[in-house]
């Protein structure tokens, strides 16, 4: 496409995707959903919507399908870790040769995974912090003003640069992070104390925060190690901050994922951290494997 518009898959139709997908065909792009069956009728009968404290009531006609047919110039993944791989069958490689290739995942061990599977295209990772919920297939529910996506500052040499498409789709993107370890671990050392510590509770952040406090600062000073350790440059005391700071009302991803009985993602989150932290991070191994027992203990089967 010309005009600056260009032709966007978006894997994965859940909060983040669903909510990409009315920005950017909205913004002139030609977007299409990757998802499955179910929800890819749900969208080409109904198309989506998304109800937002920032954007207002959205509506827009994004065709979806189960795989990609045809060329992209980006492709946007924005699925769950534990459903990344079956999730990439749907995505010929050749049909994003010479494209960017946008993960949105949390984690950090995607990225190299990534790279092996999509080899003639660049990689650039991203990350994203937004309050927002599939109410339904084709109905996302974006419940505060923040979308915050953030981008290393390296990734300027590419034809495409998938943050701009970003911002003139009316996201916020941040480009201060120098590489990708401190782009990727920035995400992380907040993430996963505020997951581990919302899920291991069953409470959101301020009852949990209020009954543990030491727990959130032993989560966020391992978390901190390890991203040392893996070459980012992160400020523990920046960490302990952002997380004392949130509303005591926020509840994670994980926390939601546990009450619904969802797979949850809990290598993605503190599987980094057990591998990599000097000390192997003994409360961070505690919390999770609470998180772990307790998710068998209540949901056997999707455990």
């Amino acid at each position: 496409m010309t005009d600056g518009h260009h032709r966007i898959a978006i894997l994965g139709a859940g909060a983040v995707g669903g909510m990409l997908g009315v920005l950017l065909s909205r913004a002139g792009h030609a977007v299409t959903l990757l998802t499955t069956d179910r929800t890819s009728t749900a969208v080409n009968l109904h198309g989506l919507t998304l109800h937002s404290a920032r954007y207002g009531d959205l509506r827009a006609q994004v065709p979806a399908r189960p795989w990609l047919t045809a060329p992209v110039d980006i492709l946007f993944v924005a699925v769950k870790a534990p459903d990344l791989l079956g999730a990439l069958a749907r995505v010929p490689p050749a049909l994003v040769h010479g494209a960017v290739v946008v993960p949105l995942l949390n984690g950090v061990d995607h990225v190299p995974l990534m790279r092996a599977v999509f080899t003639h295209a660049a990689v650039i990772p991203m990350t994203v912090a937004v309050e927002a919920t599939r109410l339904e297939p084709g109905v996302i529910e974006h419940v505060s003003v923040f979308a915050d996506y953030a981008i290393s500052a390296g990734h300027r040499d590419v034809e495409i640069d998938p943050g701009t498409v970003l911002q003139q789709a009316g996201l916020d993107v941040d480009a201060s992070a120098p590489d990708e370890p401190t782009l990727l671990w920035r995400k992380l050392t907040f993430l996963a104390p505020l997951a581990l510590l919302t899920t291991g509770a069953q409470a959101a952040l301020g009852p949990a925060r209020e009954d543990r406090p030491e727990v959130l600062d032993a989560l966020a000073a391992e978390a901190t190690s390890a991203a040392t350790a893996c070459n980012a440059r992160i400020d523990p005391a920046v960490v302990v901050q952002r997380l004392t700071s949130l509303p005591g009302s926020m509840r994670s991803s994980m926390l939601k994922d546990s009450l619904t009985g969802a797979v949850l993602e809990l290598d993605a989150i503190a599987g980094p951290i057990l591998r990599n932290a000097p000390d192997r991070a003994p409360v961070t191994r505690s919390v999770a494997g609470e998180i772990a027992r307790s998710a068998a203990a209540r949901w056997p089967i999707s455990s």
